[in-house]
């Protein structure tokens, strides 16, 4: 019995440790979280390798500068980023009832395909956890502003303004 259960606690190590080997498949993701009011923005390039945080000035004269860099990055969330189906996505999801707030753009990078996917008060089951996974990487003073439960419950709130009319 001991040896049954030994051998079948080994199978399920080699499993788990051999898919944590498999190569991420190459790709960069841009997320540029915008400020329109103090006319800059913020982005945030993610690759299979390596994250770095770019500001970036919108006023004239204004140059663009690193602010926070890392190659500690998690592979087990890397390997889902690779994985997006980016055909599958639209290029624009947004919150009608809101018409200022959070808006983010991604740009995604995969193979010889690119797509940019702009969202506005809206919150995307593929795309929305990747904002978590960055913050969760980033000293606080580099997080994008995001509240997925605000943003769930604004849709929500809105599907149901758009139902009573």
């Amino acid at each position: 019995m001991r040896n049954a259960i030994g051998l079948m606690t080994s199978i399920v190590l080699v499993f788990t440790i051999s898919c944590n080997k498999e190569p991420i498949e190459p790709f960069e993701l841009s997320v540029a979280d915008y400020n329109y009011s103090l006319a800059y923005s913020v982005l945030y390039n993610l690759t299979n390798e390596k994250l770095t945080i770019t500001y970036r000035g919108d006023l004239e004269n204004e140059k663009d500068s690193v602010l926070y860099s890392t190659l500690d990055l998690p592979k087990r969330q890397l390997k889902k980023i690779s994985e997006i189906n980016i055909d599958s996505l639209k290029t624009n999801y947004r919150n009608d009832c809101i018409d200022d707030g959070d808006v983010k753009s991604f740009t995604i990078k995969k193979d010889s395909l690119s797509k940019t996917v702009h969202l506005s008060n809206y919150y995307h089951p593929e795309l929305s956890p990747l904002i978590e996974m960055i913050n969760g990487i980033v000293p606080e003073k580099y997080q994008m502003n995001y509240d997925k439960d605000d943003l769930i419950q604004e849709m929500k709130n809105c599907e149901k303004y758009k139902n009573a009319d």
